[in-house]
């Protein structure tokens, strides 16, 4: 019986090996692309549609001041204003930094996500409840990044130290037999609020710059009250 037992047990392994059907290896590599794609092809049969997203009709201020903290209040005034919010850039620098300071560093990205996250009532009457979320690294996936721009609600993304707000990209979406979709970023358009005038502009090309210098992501919602 032992004989017999260890007989049965190797045959359900090797069955298991080798008899089963599998999937091609490259099926295996489609979650793990993330936001600029791998080493690895996409699997089989998928096939490749060059796409483009920008931010229509929206206009975006610059930092009142060329400082990191001016910077971050005029993309979350911005940001904010997308939305459906006014709010001064002043309004911010006032009750964060007490005062029109300029300095060199924004300070925590997640508290002063934290610390705007409240009810608002403004002298113009505005009402609304506002929350923000930063998340620190690069971004890992690519959809959240397109529905922003498709909804004409630009992000902010830290790119080597420098407060952007994401304004477009490009992206290739591979289309498989069965419909599901697979997007790999090529291209992001950014603006930088304090940049001078004509230098505002930037483009991170994922063949050219390094993934790694994108080190956080902020995003923010508006709810009436």
């Amino acid at each position: 019986m032992p004989r017999m037992r260890a007989f049965l047990v190797v045959f359900l392994l090797w069955e298991a090996a080798f008899c089963l059907p599998k999937l091609p290896k490259s099926a295996l590599n489609a979650g793990f692309f993330g936001l600029f794609g791998g080493k690895g092809q996409p699997p089989p049969g998928w096939v490749l549609h060059k796409q483009s997203v920008n931010l229509d009709q929206i206009y975006l201020k610059p930092a009142q001041q060329p400082c990191a903290n001016w910077a971050w209040a005029a993309a979350i005034a911005d940001m904010a204003e997308a939305r459906g919010a006014r709010i001064d850039q002043q309004y911010f620098i006032d009750r964060l930094y007490g005062g029109s300071v300029c300095l060199n560093s924004a300070g925590d990205f997640d508290a002063l996500a934290q610390k705007i996250s409240h009810d608002y009532v403004l002298q113009d009457g505005q009402k609304f409840r506002l929350t923000a979320q930063y998340r620190a690294g690069t971004p890992t996936q690519p959809d959240p990044l397109i529905l922003s721009i498709r909804q004409g609600k630009p992000l902010m993304l830290l790119w080597g130290g420098r407060i952007c707000l994401l304004i477009g990209m490009s992206y290739d979406e591979y289309t498989a037999p069965t419909g599901n979709k697979m997007f790999i970023v090529t291209e992001l358009r950014l603006f930088d609020p304090a940049a001078e005038e004509g230098k505002r502009n930037l483009v991170f090309v994922r063949d050219r710059d390094n993934p790694d210098e994108l080190s956080g992501m902020t995003d923010l919602n508006i709810y009436p009250i």
